[in-house]
């Protein structure tokens, strides 16, 4: 990004931003680092460091004699729907709630340990439970910082930078990694998927998902320059000229990390996330091009858009072979999470209110499985099927809403903004997240929720309506212009 002349001190500018936000930077760029922090001590670690960032953002807007921002009221009612799964997440480990709806397996536990004083729950496992529920707390607070912070847009261009930088090192790392047959993950062994990309990831499909919301980020930021380059108020031969500076001196680093991360996907060999990424990829390429202003800059950013299009898919074709030997192979061979789902079905059938607790996947689905499953399932390889066997339809229903609201309510956003690109990235993000979910479990991996809720929420730092605060802008001139890296 060019500063201009009058740009405060840069250490002054990163000072100012206060204790909460670089927590949020920090365990934005970090959360992936162990396994994507999917065991309990860095779950715990990441709601302590929330907890610790709300505390200093509370702190210094008293210090500063500031009002707490309000939120928009999409998020609000998202907020107060995941705030309830998280209650009905305790609810089920309580100890001796609602008894008579509690499963026979704490009644034939009591029998065979000759225990009659056993206190059962809601829950198979309340402590999982417990656990899931305070992570769904985690993730409303880091909700809140991402929101607030983004009040300001130079906190929200920097936030994506440093996303869109991260993810670059990670599929960095692990491109070397596969291209030296290392198989493992840091100092570790891999213990499954040996031949294909996770960078710091266990599951490739997870991987997938992050590395998939590193590419639409990478693609907004460039989005977002050529928008401006188009309807910028100059010669077309001005433009031409200023976009090809661009290119030559920082502006090449966006497009670079934009392709390190579809190579990446590519090489993880998933299908649904490759699947994904370009379902989002779409949507957010045609609501882009369509809000352009019509006219010469419409037809402009179409010739450029088909540029890029003509550039992935070169990506694909060079790198994209294994994943399609996959899908063929599907074809022949089957895939044994679609033997898995007629069995969560049945759970679901069995308990359609109440669920089997939170978190409890694994000790539920030992209940109903059979021979016709081979292998070991630990979680159900469908976020949407999984949620409705472990809480019940009624709150998985609710979570499920809340991810709808903020989604129709950034498309609306997009309509009506000239910063269209943040929108258009939750709504992108939110598509791929939901595709992928259908028959993965991605949204169960930490690392993978701080990136998404980063993407979906950033936008709504700005909404505007009657009962918000002011926007809180710079006190300093605009940059002279805006590169995409």
């Amino acid at each position: 990004m060019f500063e201009t002349s009058s740009t405060p001190h840069p250490r002054r500018s990163l000072l100012a931003r206060g204790l909460s936000f670089w927590i949020l930077v920090f365990i934005l760029a970090l959360s992936p680092l162990p396994f994507a922090s999917v065991r309990p001590v860095w779950i715990h670690l990441s709601g302590i460091l929330v907890a610790v960032a709300l505390i200093a953002y509370l702190v210094q807007r008293w210090q500063t004699g500031r009002a707490i921002p309000s939120i928009p009221w999409p998020l609000r009612i998202a907020g107060a729907l995941v705030a309830l799964v998280a209650l009905w997440g305790y609810v089920q480990a309580m100890p001796g709630w609602l008894t008579a709806w509690h499963h026979p397996i704490w009644s034939e536990t009591a029998t065979l340990l000759n225990a009659p004083d056993l206190i059962g729950s809601l829950s198979l496992t309340p402590e999982r439970s417990i656990l899931n529920a305070n992570l769904l707390l985690t993730y409303l607070g880091f909700g809140l910082l991402v929101v607030w912070h983004s009040r300001r847009q130079r906190n929200l261009d920097l936030l994506l930078k440093i996303f869109v930088g991260a993810q670059a090192v990670y599929a960095l790392y692990g491109l070397s990694v596969y291209f030296s047959d290392l198989e493992t993950i840091l100092w570790f062994d891999k213990t499954a998927y040996r031949d294909v990309l996770t960078s710091t990831f266990v599951n490739r499909n997870s991987y997938a998902t992050y590395a998939g919301l590193g590419a639409l980020a990478a693609l907004v930021l460039i989005l977002r320059f050529l928008r401006q380059t188009l309807t910028a108020d100059k010669s077309h031969r001005t433009r031409i000229r200023e976009f090809v500076e661009t290119l030559t001196s920082t502006g090449w680093l966006t497009p670079v990390a934009l392709l390190i991360c579809l190579l990446a996907v590519l090489l993880t060999q998933s299908r649904m996330g490759l699947t994904a990424l370009l379902i989002a990829g779409t949507v957010l390429l045609i609501g882009w091009t369509m809000r352009l202003p019509a006219g010469q800059t419409r037809r402009l950013g179409s010739i450029l858009l088909s540029l890029l299009v003509v550039l992935l898919v070169v990506n694909f074709v060079l790198s994209g072979g294994l994943t399609a030997d996959r899908f063929a192979r599907l074809f022949e061979q089957g895939d044994g999470r679609f033997t898995v789902y007629p069995l969560m079905l049945d759970a679901i059938a069995e308990r359609p209110l109440t669920g089997y607790g939170l978190g409890s996947f694994e000790s539920a689905f030992r209940l109903v499985r059979d021979d016709t499953v081979m292998g070991f399932f630990d979680r159900g390889h469908s976020d949407y099927l999984e949620l409705i066997m472990t809480i019940g339809w009624p709150a998985a229903l609710a979570l499920m809403l809340a991810f709808l609201v903020p989604l129709l309510a950034a498309w609306n956003m997009s309509r009506r903004r000239t910063e269209i690109e943040p929108a258009l990235l939750s709504v992108a993000a939110t598509v791929q997240i939901a595709v992928h979910s259908t028959v993965d479990f991605s949204m169960q991996m930490p690392a993978v929720v701080f990136a998404y809720l980063l993407l979906a929420l950033a936008a709504f730092g700005t909404w505007h309506d009657s009962a918000s605060l002011p926007a809180e802008t710079d006190q300093r001139p605009p940059d002279a212009g805006i590169a995409p890296a």
